[in-house]
């Protein structure tokens, strides 16, 4: 039985619909911000609702009082890296991180590992290069107390590529053999070739199996019907749906023209 009040009457603005076939691997543990900033809970929960910071996380959490901004079966905008979002739990903490803090982020997190057995417990720096969860880290260590033990350590960091790069084109390009193998395709890829290569491995392997897509054309005549919705919407299921949105709202433009 859970010995904090539990709130699902306030959601998060910015979340996206599923996990991408993902499960969860991952809980992420955060803090709200800098202590010496004064960040209370129901600023950070106020904040998350606004979508101003086009962020979110699953849970925001302190001494006795935990609040569930997005459902678990849908993907937080919390890690900063977008393979880990689809396959974690964000839980945002109190920075000042009390005992009566700890206990009840320790909970939450106990309640999880239940429902999501392997899954590891890291910070949000074994991520991304942040201060975050401050002092949280590592969680393991920081929470070892109160979850009798250390349960899970931080993985290395899965790869990833340079801001603007389209992973899973390039993935996908490598399946149908057009940037050579071994040695030749690292060359090709350059710095791009750790991310690529995961996600090449990944649709190898049938963690998610590589839709029959359809050229540029018949995707952005399609969007001109309305199949695709408009604005934001639009682009989030393109996205989605493993389209480069730029590439396909450029030829809705011409043909528009």
């Amino acid at each position: 039985m859970s010995n904090y009040q539990l709130d699902t009457s306030r959601h998060a603005a910015c979340w996206t619909k599923g996990r991408g076939g993902h499960g969860v691997q991952y809980i992420v543990i955060h803090h709200w911000d800098d202590p010496k900033k004064h960040p209370t809970f129901e600023g950070t929960v106020s904040w998350f609702v606004s979508g101003k910071g086009r962020t979110s996380a699953h849970y925001v959490v302190e001494a006795g009082r935990v609040a569930r901004m997005v459902a678990e079966s849908d993907t937080a905008w919390h890690a900063g890296n977008w393979n880990y979002n689809q396959r974690s739990i964000g839980i945002e903490c109190n920075p000042r991180a009390s005992e009566a803090d700890k206990q009840t982020v320790a909970q939450l997190v106990s309640e999880l590992l239940a429902r999501y057995p392997g899954a590891k417990l890291i910070g949000h720096k074994d991520i991304v290069a942040t201060g975050c969860p401050g002092a949280y880290y590592p969680p393991a260590k920081a929470l070892a107390p109160y979850l009798g033990g250390n349960p899970t350590s931080a993985p290395a960091p899965a790869p990833t590529a340079p801001a603007g790069v389209d992973v899973e084109r390039l993935a996908r390009e490598v399946i149908d053999g057009k940037h050579g193998n071994g040695e030749a395709r690292k060359k090709a890829l350059g710095a791009n070739y750790g991310a690529v290569q995961a996600r090449v491995n990944e649709i190898l392997a049938g963690n998610k199996a590589p839709a029959k897509k359809k050229t540029t054309d018949q995707v952005a005549r399609e969007v001109i019907q309305g199949q695709w919705g408009n604005g934001a919407d639009r682009k989030k299921r393109l996205t989605q749906a493993g389209y480069n949105y730029n590439t396909i709202q450029r030829r809705v433009n011409q043909l528009l023209k």
